[in-house]
């Protein structure tokens, strides 16, 4: 082989073993600094959520003129917005969520049920909510928000959520309770996990007085009622992301003796989930979350350290075969020139000797 094939070779072998390394290098470290970098919640959130139901619905004014009204079915929307606020920054977000509950069959002021506006600080990392600075509530248009210590999930679920239970917080209750795993399944072809949470009767605020007769009980004598909440709430979550794609609820307040109250006055019941186009947009948004977490930590990896095994091998083999040299080459037999001696010069030379 000539030097200058062989010396091109033996360049090119180290080039690619050389490459080869650098790529099985900047794949081992690739999931690390794409985790740093995608595997945070972003600081350009910015959702819109619509849930609808339908409620049994107490007039409270006529109640306070001693009537006692319900109002079996009443058409429900629920409208949320979810955007980032300050103090935010490579660690942590402060994420607020404006929720509107209103009744469809008015228009209005007179249609709103509830309003309330939360706003906390959580690890970009885990989504826990962080001690400080400490979160928010307002439940009142015209009052200031008031402290609240906020601790658990709330707007989402761990990156690479586990089949366990987590603590997710109630913003009635304004504490956490267990959210549990429930099953695998799927949504619009989605693999998502369910959890269940049921927060049992609780009371909540102080009594109110009226009357017997406008909380529809017998007598004459003024009774007092305490308010008492519980919900039941399932959670469909993508895993990779911890994206929450449907929510489905089940709410329920009313006024009782206690919370075990045989004859309770329904304050509202309803069910509501999440809408076909907000479901639709979740997990549009689940699933491009879902591949860019994918492709950062997993597949960009897998591809780059499988082509640098190919270029480490094709290097090693191409550094061996220039490094061998080929054995020399024999001429044939019958290429070998045998040169004999005339006759005649011989025997001179042989009589010359004697």
């Amino acid at each position: 082989m000539p030097i200058s094939l062989r010396l091109s070779r033996h360049g090119t072998a180290c080039a690619a073993i050389m490459a080869g390394t650098l790529l099985l290098t900047m794949s081992a470290l690739a999931p690390t600094y794409a985790a740093s970098q995608l595997v945070k919640i972003p600081l350009d959130v910015e959702a819109d959520t619509v849930s609808t139901g339908s409620a049994q619905l107490l007039n409270a004014a006529a109640l306070t003129k001693g009537k006692l009204e319900i109002d079996p079915t009443v058409p429900i929307t629920v409208n949320q917005r979810v955007t980032v606020q300050d103090p935010s920054d490579s660690n942590t977000v402060t994420l607020q969520s404006a929720v509107q509950m209103t009744r469809d069959d008015r228009n209005g002021p007179r249609s709103v049920i509830n309003a309330s506006v939360d706003r906390t600080t959580v690890d970009r990392r885990t989504g826990y909510a962080v001690s400080e600075p400490s979160g928010s509530i307002q439940s009142s248009l015209d009052k200031p928000a008031e402290p609240v210590a906020h601790e658990g999930l709330q707007f989402k679920f761990p990156f690479d959520t586990k089949k366990l239970s987590y603590p997710y917080f109630d913003t009635t209750l304004r504490s956490s309770r267990a959210i549990d795993f429930v099953k695998e399944t799927e949504i619009k072809g989605l693999p998502v996990y369910q959890f269940h949470q049921r927060i049992e009767p609780t009371s909540i605020g102080g009594a109110i007085t009226l009357p017997a007769v406008n909380w529809g009980r017998t007598g004459t004598d003024s009774v007092s009622l305490k308010r008492v909440y519980g919900v039941t709430r399932d959670l469909w979550v993508e895993p990779v992301s911890g994206a929450i794609v449907q929510v489905r609820q089940h709410y329920n307040q009313h006024f009782g003796s206690d919370i075990d109250d045989p004859d309770p006055v329904t304050i509202i019941d309803v069910t509501t989930m999440l809408d076909e186009q907000s479901v639709d947009e979740q997990v549009e948004r689940a699933v491009a979350y879902k591949r860019q977490i994918q492709w950062g930590t997993v597949y960009g990896p897998g591809i780059g350290a499988a082509a640098g095994f190919l270029l480490v091998a094709g290097g090693v083999y191409l550094g061996v075969m220039s490094s061998q040299r080929a054995p020399a080459k024999q001429k044939p037999l019958e290429e070998v020139t045998v040169t004999e001696e005339p006759v005649g010069v011989r025997d001179r030379v042989s009589s010359a000797n004697t």
